[in-house]
């Protein structure tokens, strides 16, 4: 899930950086801004996936030594 997040990420990144530097007129720039934006939530949806994925490794470590006797 990470992993699929951080490339639609990079590739709405590299959208945007190509419809932007091809803009020709605001409908084109506000196009790439949103792409843009795209990318922010998508990178921000892969560090939450991924803080996720370590507290709950470290939450199954916590709760097997609790289980000691």
């Amino acid at each position: 899930m990470r992993v699929i997040l951080l490339v639609l990420a990079a590739l709405a990144f590299l959208g945007g950086i190509g419809i932007f530097s091809a803009a020709e007129s605001a409908i084109h720039e506000i196009e790439a801004f949103m792409l843009f934006l795209i990318a922010a939530v998508l990178l921000s949806g892969a560090v939450v996936a991924e803080q996720v994925m370590l507290m709950r490794k470290k939450l199954e470590v916590f709760l097997s030594k609790l289980d000691v006797g």
